[in-house]
Formats: structure tokens, C-alpha cells, sequence
């Protein structure tokens, strides 16, 4: 019975921590793949274009004239291009 219980333990920590390595790679790609003029989303929910990456510093424009200096671990996703419809 204790050996079960054990087995099950260790599998429940082997997923936990497989689980924890594949956030932190897919979480290194994101990064990697940040360029000047990406649109990127921030855990805050602010949508902007990068336009200069300094570091672990980018600055984004959210709106026009209105620039955001962030550290790149804010960058919770890079949204695709928008077309504006005219």
C-alpha cells in the first residue's frame, strides 16, 4: 500500500516538474523571438509596438507618442499583425 501511494507521489512530482520546464522553454522562445516592430501584449493587458529593445528593457509605443519602457519578462504574448481596413 505505502509503495502505491509513493509511485503515485513521485509521478505527480515528475508531471509537475516536466510541466514546469516546458513553461519555462515555451517562455524562452517568446523572449527570443521579440524584434523591433513585433506587437507584443503585456501581462497587463497593454497592446503596443516594440520599438527598441535595450537589454531586459524594451520600450513600446501603445499609442502614438506614448512610449512604455517594460522589462521583456512583461511580455506575456506576441499578438500578430493587425490590418486596418480602409
Amino acid at each position: 500500500m505505502d509503495y502505491i501511494l509513493l509511485g503515485v507521489l513521485a509521478v505527480m512530482i515528475l508531471l509537475l516538474v516536466q510541466q514546469n520546464r516546458r513553461r519555462k522553454k515555451d517562455a524562452e522562445n517568446l523572449l527570443a523571438a521579440l524584434a523591433v516592430g513585433a506587437n507584443v501584449i503585456l501581462h497587463s493587458g497593454i497592446k503596443g509596438t516594440v520599438i527598441e529593445i535595450n537589454g531586459d528593457d524594451i520600450v513600446i509605443e501603445s499609442t502614438p507618442k506614448t512610449k512604455l519602457l517594460v522589462v521583456k519578462g512583461a511580455v506575456r504574448a506576441i499578438a500578430p499583425a493587425v490590418t486596418e481596413a480602409k
